[in-house]
């Protein structure tokens, strides 16, 4: 038996949050500097803001389907599948809801609902300023 089983460490309580934020000029310029002509760039744009406008994690926004994008009482929801399989349904931010609608759109992605629908690569030569610059 160690000795030191009995002692308790103190307890860490966080009290503020460590995640990077982008301020309103940040997500502008980053939203302005993807090209939405192809479907790449819908898709890019769509899946970025689902992540800025929901404080979704990446699994949790790749692993979204068709169907759990939603009308209901005229606005967009969005269904996320979070961690332990929890799921949180959510509504879109009216951006969101254009993102995501000229996304689907686009890739001709409304009759097939069971498919994923940002499952893919973000591409890094998108972002304009070195804080928003993923590593590949």
């Amino acid at each position: 038996m160690s000795p030191a089983a009995s002692v308790r460490a103190p307890r860490h309580i966080v009290k503020s949050g460590k995640k990077l934020v982008l301020e309103l000029d940040e997500a502008r310029m980053l939203f302005d500097s993807i090209e939405v002509s192809t479907p790449a760039g819908l898709h890019d744009r769509a899946l970025v803001g689902l992540m800025v406008r929901s404080f979704a994690r990446i699994g949790a926004a790749l692993a979204i389907t068709v169907e759990d994008v939603f009308v209901q009482r005229r606005r967009l929801w969005g269904r996320l599948w979070k961690k332990g399989g929890k799921q949180h349904e959510m509504p879109c931010h009216h951006n969101l809801e254009t993102y995501l609608h000229a996304y689907i759109d686009g890739a001709g992605l409304a009759s097939d609902s069971k498919s994923a629908l940002l499952a893919g690569a973000l591409a890094n030569s998108r972002a304009p300023c070195p804080r928003l610059m993923l590593t590949p």
